[in-house]
């Protein structure tokens, strides 16, 4: 029997690997299938509408009243189709949480496998017919995505850091939206997008992820059904995309009708996840703003009062670093050079071994504690498969443990101001 909390993975074919994750105290189990690629234009237009059509149904469950009833009939069961994006990979996730068959009266439910079957009627026969998507269901799905990009502008602080990303990565996988872009809509047919999504399925890296209290021999011979269609197209999309720009560093100013100005300034580190720094990396990212004890939350929010927000994070695929401050528009520079004086202080080597334990821990927790997050949990290990590798969340923690100051200092060093965004109202 698999010890459990580690994770047990089988590959299945070509590119498709299921990730066994099994723990006792849960009540359900969750299914999760991930179908990625590296975000390309256009095509990442089709994967987003594909992801809005697979939570439409499918030819034996055509509408939301009958796929409805089939959820309900499952105890409840959960399901929901999202688009999502982890660095510089789009996903197309499908994700399924039933009862768990054991906790029922009727040990024969088959609740699980009756899920998966619906699960492959969802890939294989989405709503529609043999020629292609439900039309009508196509044209509802683009109008609600070019109404869900529109609405993301209203997001200042979301909508900042994307056009920080937009700006710093042009011509880079991350700096597509994994919305997809609407002006692409109105070329995509019904007929040829259920094609291209064959192709999908054929050629493009599929994982598959089960979480809870089960036997494993019993899931993969249930799974190992599942996944029957060719797959001899299949490609490889493995690896990051390290890229290293020599431009000088850039400011760049939007201005909206708005009260609380947001500056995005974003930093290439050369260090890519999986790599030897990045423990390094992610112990610097929360000493930064990566939690409430970091220096920006301390010093620039709650001592100086400067900003109304302030965090960091790192696009861990692509090798990023990210600070977001939201304040008011006459602190600008203020606030820039306080940040460009902790940046240098840290390249200095001026670190608190306090505030090394104190990030330290918390990235203890964070890690330690993802074998009970599922959702955390599944991306994480997609991460690691990303990159072609396998370790567990323990492994990762082993290496934050070993950081030193002078590994701090090292990868400080490596952080190379690239692009400044600053979202600012008329008054500034």
């Amino acid at each position: 029997m698999q010890p459990e909390g580690e994770l047990i993975q089988v590959p299945l074919a070509a590119g498709v690997c299921l990730h066994l994750h099994r723990i006792s105290s849960y009540k359900t189990v969750r299914v999760d299938i991930c179908l990625s690629e590296r975000i390309r234009k256009k095509r990442h237009s089709r994967l987003a509408l594909i992801s809005r059509l697979l939570e439409r149904g499918t030819r034996k469950l055509p509408d939301l009243q009958s796929l409805n009833r089939f959820i309900d009939e499952l105890f409840g069961a959960h399901y929901y189709a999202e688009i999502n994006r982890l660095g510089g990979f789009q996903l197309i996730h499908l994700c399924l949480e039933v009862i768990d068959d054991q906790l029922l009266e009727d040990r024969d439910g088959r609740v699980l496998a009756k899920g998966l079957e619906f699960l492959r009627g969802v890939l294989l026969e989405p709503a529609g017919d043999e020629s292609g998507f439900q039309r009508e269901y196509l044209d509802q799905e683009k109008r609600f995505l070019a109404r869900q990009i529109a609405d993301s502008y209203n997001d200042k602080l979301g909508y900042a850091q994307q056009r920080c990303v937009e700006e710093m990565c042009r011509g880079e996988p991350i700096a597509l939206s994994p919305l997809g872009d609407s002006a692409d809509f109105a070329e995509i047919e019904a007929d040829k997008l259920l094609c291209f999504h064959r192709r999908l399925l054929a050629e493009n890296r599929i994982d598959l992820f089960v979480s809870g209290n089960f036997n494993p021999q019993t899931i993969v011979a249930m799974v190992e059904d599942f996944f029957t269609w060719e797959r001899d197209g299949y490609r490889s999309d493995e690896g990051v995309e390290p890229k290293t720009l020599s431009r000088l560093a850039r400011d760049v100013y939007e201005i909206q009708d708005i009260h609380q100005a947001k500056m995005v300034l974003g930093y290439r580190s050369g260090v890519f996840y999986g790599s030897e720094d990045y423990p390094a990396l992610l112990l610097l990212n929360v000493i930064i703003g990566g939690d409430g004890q970091s220096r920006l939350f301390k010093h620039l929010r709650e001592e100086q009062g400067l900003c109304y927000y302030a965090a960091s994070h790192i696009e861990a695929l692509c090798g990023l670093l990210f600070i977001v401050v939201g304040i008011e528009a006459e602190s600008h520079l203020q606030v820039r050079n306080f940040i460009d004086e902790q940046i240098k202080s840290l390249r200095q080597g001026c670190i608190e071994r306090d505030e090394i334990e104190s990030a330290r821990r918390l990235l203890r927790v964070r890690l330690l504690g993802l074998r009970e997050d599922r959702e955390a949990f599944f991306l994480y290990q997609l991460r690691e498969g990303f990159v072609g590798g396998s370790a567990a969340p323990s492994e990762l923690w082993k290496g934050i443990e070993k950081v030193q100051v002078e590994d701090l200092v090292r990868v400080a060093r490596g952080l190379v101001a690239d692009t400044s965004y600053f979202l600012h109202g008329v008054g500034r």
